[in-house]
């Protein structure tokens, strides 16, 4: 009896620590520079990096925190360590402010000093009103908590967006992408790995070429496209277009009202439209084997293609595959 609630117990201690982690708090190594600005109003934050990675965090506070990790061989350099003065002589830094615009570069002086085991990681404490133009070519980005107007790159790293607000883009081409608790308009797209989305409140456009394309619990209207893998959609979507080259496409939605737009030359397609049995539908699907359930259908019905209208007509259904079938069903 005792070892169950064991292991829940150090399954909620194990949450509550990542928890603390994810907003900023549990206690971190200390900073080999920190630099500190006062910031009174919504402000915007300009970073790039070629010597590691940046993480973007908020808080409820009226300043803007820059913290840079010096590592040389893994070892994390002190303030006071004595090869801090020569390894900096390698790099150009510019922490400022001007105005409400908040600056922080790291720049290698050489490409040569990647043989160095030398790297200059960022984690910036911003106010949580704070649109963020944040690229690396030296690590990854981790994103949390901001709301805005966002830019963000990596070419040495994978992008990792959670409880973002705002207009954002977000691109990789040193690995996947990742947006959690997204609000407003996104643009996600990799050449490195696949993109993820899971909670997303606006339209959601997402393209892989590295990798497959995976959409949950959104609510709006979603884009997906793959030729690294399958696409999936689900969620509350008045409108979806899928693609993929990959793999298969499947899709899972209510709240249907504008246009469904499906097609896979690598697999299958798959959906599940809830309430589809009444909506007024003009459907285009064509496969080797079409299945679904027509009522109200007034048009041509044959094994590889249904072309007509269901309940007189209106929502644009578009279902094309030539690596599988199409099945269509409503759901409970």
């Amino acid at each position: 009896m005792r070892k169950p609630m064991k292991r829940k117990l150090y399954a909620m201690i194990a949450l509550f620590t990542a928890l603390l982690s994810l907003n900023g708090y549990a206690k971190a190594d200390e900073a080999t520079i920190t630099k500190t600005f006062d910031l009174n109003q919504p402000g915007t934050l300009n970073a790039s990096s070629s010597g590691g990675g940046i993480v973007v965090q908020s808080h409820n506070e009226a300043t803007v925190v820059i913290q840079a990790y010096v590592r040389k061989s893994g070892r994390l350099l002190s303030p006071s360590d004595d090869d801090l003065k020569e390894i900096l002589e390698d790099f150009d830094l510019d922490f400022s402010k001007s105005g409400s615009v908040i600056t922080a570069v790291v720049k290698r002086k050489s490409r040569m000093n990647f043989w160095n085991n030398v790297g200059i990681s960022l984690t910036i404490t911003v106010p949580r009103e704070m649109s963020c133009n944040v690229s690396s070519s030296g690590g990854g980005l981790k994103i949390y908590g901001v709301e805005g107007t966002h830019e963000f790159s990596s070419s040495g790293g994978g992008v990792e967006l959670a409880n973002v607000s705002g207009t954002t883009e977000a691109k990789s081409s040193g690995g996947g992408v990742k947006a959690t608790n997204q609000n407003g308009d996104v643009r996600l797209s990799s050449s490195g790995g696949g993109v993820s989305v899971d909670g997303a409140d606006g339209r959601v456009y997402a393209r892989s070429s590295g990798g497959g394309v995976h959409l949950k619990n959104i609510h709006g209207e979603a884009e997906a496209s793959s030729s690294g893998g399958g696409v999936t959609v689900s969620g509350e979507a008045s409108a979806v277009k899928a693609k993929s080259s990959g793999g298969s496409v499947k899709v899972d939605i209510s709240g249907l009202t504008k246009e469904l737009y499906l097609e896979s030359s690598g697999g299958g397609v798959d959906a599940v439209i809830h309430g589809g049995e009444k909506l007024g539908m003009d459907l285009d699907l064509h496969s080797d084997h079409v299945h679904i359930e027509l009522s109200n259908f007034s048009g041509k019905s044959e094994k590889n293609k249904v072309e007509g209208t269901m309940n007189g007509g209106g929502i644009p259904v578009h279902m094309h595959a030539s690596g599988g079938n199409v099945n269509v069903t409503y759901g409970d």
